[in-house]
């Protein structure tokens, strides 16, 4: 089995964060139905951000502000089923984890902490920027000294495969966090998991 640097997404991947964030949203004004909701999903964050007409200062604003907001909610944020586990078999498969996350380092600290699997990541890099993760997938890569066929990236979003193809490496999308099914299908991943058990075989 070749070992890899497998990256992951956090918010959406390995934590089930879409339920705070629709909490925030309505927080600050944005009252969407559950049929709204849903709906978004079918959309790239940089879609949903014009679909909503918001300000690009005014979206980075409100993400500063989330990463206070899901700070506090944070006990009561879960991380997906079977995620744990899977985890921990990459790791002890001898794969180099990693992640890449626009949420605060100290939140996904907290909760890799609270399920006991802070020690499986090499590295955690927080990505203020919505729409520039390729640039630090690249910074991990070099600093792993990963190849780009030997590394991938994980994630729940349309951004997600599009940042691990312009960092060029491998795209492994998952359907149980932000995007639908078929969004992430029309962005066009390396592969795609319908449930967290699946990561195991198809990344190793």
């Amino acid at each position: 089995m070749d070992k890899k640097v497998i990256i992951f997404d956090f918010d959406g991947t390995i934590a089930d964060t879409f339920p705070v964030f629709v909490e925030f949203a309505r927080s600050e004004g944005f009252d969407f139905s559950p049929e709204e909701t849903e709906e978004l999903r079918n959309f790239s964050m940089r879609d949903v951000i014009a679909k909503l007409d918001i300000s690009m200062w005014k979206v980075l604003f409100l993400a500063s502000k989330f990463h206070g907001y899901f700070q506090k909610a944070s006990p009561r944020v879960p991380l997906f089923e079977g995620i744990v586990d899977v985890i921990r078999d990459l790791r002890e498969s001898g794969h180099t984890l990693a992640i890449v996350t626009s949420n605060s380092r100290s939140n996904v600290e907290n909760l890799l902490n609270r399920d006991g699997i802070y020690d499986c990541f090499e590295t955690i890099h927080s990505e203020r920027s919505l729409f520039g993760k390729a640039r630090p997938l690249r910074n991990i890569m070099r600093q792993l000294r990963a190849l780009p066929n030997d590394a991938w990236y994980v994630g729940d979003e349309v951004r997600d495969v599009e940042a691990a193809r312009g960092a060029g490496m491998r795209s492994l999308a998952v359907s149980w966090g932000f995007n639908s099914e078929s969004a992430l299908r029309a962005s066009h991943p390396d592969s795609l998991a319908f449930e967290p058990s699946e990561l195991s075989s198809l990344l190793n």
